[in-house]
């Protein structure tokens, strides 16, 4: 007998990519420090800390 697994995302994990790519490139724009840029981190990390990974490294 063979088994296939098959690794698959939710809605919620592909919408979760998005905004992480998203915030990476405002982060990517931003100057470090800023409170904006502080914002946007925490955002991020948020983010990460959902998927349990990061998407972007």
């Amino acid at each position: 007998m063979k088994t296939t697994i098959q690794a698959t995302s939710t809605d919620t994990d592909a919408q979760d990519i998005r905004t992480a790519r998203r915030l990476a490139e405002q982060i990517k724009q931003m100057q470090p420090g800023g409170l904006g840029y502080r914002v946007t981190l925490r955002k991020y990390k948020a983010v990460v800390d959902r998927l349990g990974y990061d998407p972007i490294s």
